[in-house]
């Protein structure tokens, strides 16, 4: 498992508790309590009265809309706790967690990298893509580099789950030379998937690219959900691991 993802996880924890606080500060003061009458539910509305001790009022139609915010105030709490003990877990987690670098037996310079892949389809010689070299910034599984950090989440996880995959490898369609971001074998059957990752849908120019890109393809047999595989990102929505895993359960685990 990457750390990187419990990194991400812990800020992203923490932004949403600090959502949630916000949300607690402005709702209504007291709690709402359901009680039982002879099968039907009826609300009230507790608060704690000046002698310490607790006063409820019922709740009736025209009261619905404190009722739905002090519903939403409830819920609010219990999932501000099940976020907080998450952090805390985590925390812990990574406090004790002590990495060790087990890919450096498969990078480049390793005297053992040719035992560990010598079956892996992946690792085969490939004609690659050689544009804009500067751009393959981000160090990948075996040694290699991609050119985000979304593409190294992907490679990340298809090589912790064991999946064959190239990166970048030479593709060509009506005498085009396509290198789509990761060509995939599914090892049980042999079935060959391309993995394209669209990181600026939010760009126009670089969204007009990719329909043009996908239509290509759809014309050449490259059909989204059979052997084609999409995945999108915005700046206000990036791609998760959560969000990688569940591609791959979908389309390439058996």
């Amino acid at each position: 498992m990457n750390d990187d993802h419990f990194v991400e996880k812990k800020a992203e924890i923490e932004k949403t508790i600090e959502l949630l606080k916000e949300e607690l500060s402005q709702a209504p003061s007291g709690t709402i309590v359901a009680l039982n009458k002879n099968g039907h539910y009826r609300w009230y509305h507790q608060k704690k009265n000046k002698k310490g001790g607790f006063e409820r009022k019922y709740l009736n139609k025209k009261d619905e809309e404190l009722a739905r915010k002090l519903a939403k105030k409830a819920y609010a709490k219990a999932l501000l706790r099940d976020k907080e003990n998450e952090l805390s877990c985590i925390k812990a987690y990574l406090k004790k967690r002590k990495c060790t670098d087990y890919r450096a037996l498969i990078e480049g310079n390793s005297p053992y990298r040719s035992l560990i892949l010598c079956d892996d389809w992946g690792s085969e010689s490939y004609e690659s893509s050689h544009s804009h070299p500067e751009n393959l910034i981000v160090k990948a599984p075996k040694g290699q580099y991609v050119r985000s950090k979304s593409e190294a989440l992907i490679a990340n996880e298809l090589f912790e789950q064991g999946i064959s995959y190239r990166y970048e490898c030479l593709l060509d369609i009506d005498g085009i030379a396509f290198y789509p971001d990761f060509t995939i074998r599914k090892d049980a059957t042999g079935e060959i998937f391309i993995w394209e990752h669209f990181g600026l849908v939010d760009d126009a120019a670089y969204f007009d690219n990719m329909m043009r890109k996908i239509s290509l393809y759809m014309k050449n047999g490259y059909i989204p959900g059979v052997n084609l595989i999409m995945t999108f990102e915005t700046k206000r929505h990036p791609l998760t691991i959560d969000d990688v895993r569940k591609v791959i359960t979908l389309y390439l685990k058996e």
